[in-house]
């Protein structure tokens, strides 16, 4: 395959940046991580913007994304994926 895979399809989750902003500072009060903090996440997401979510448009152009609105519970989320992966196989 001289280096490159063959994309069947791309799971997005998506979700507002408040929201990943929210989980990651709560996750931060457990993980110990000290650059969870609400500066560092925004330009994290910067970056995102930046750097991957242009690799996602493209994909979404060629109808390979997949998207799961991940700002719903986890047992919603899970369901979601899981629906994504039986059907895509």
């Amino acid at each position: 395959m001289d280096g490159k895979a063959d994309v069947k399809f791309v799971l997005f989750f998506d979700c507002s940046n408040e929201v990943c902003i929210d989980r990651c500072l709560e996750r931060g009060k457990s993980s110990g991580r000290t650059d969870d903090n609400r500066e560092s996440l925004q330009k994290r997401i910067q970056t995102y913007l930046q750097s991957t979510r242009p690799i996602i448009d493209l994909y979404q152009t060629q109808g390979k994304v997949r998207t799961v609105d991940a700002s719903r519970s986890v047992e919603e989320v899970f369901a979601d994926v899981k629906a994504v992966l039986d059907k895509e196989g």
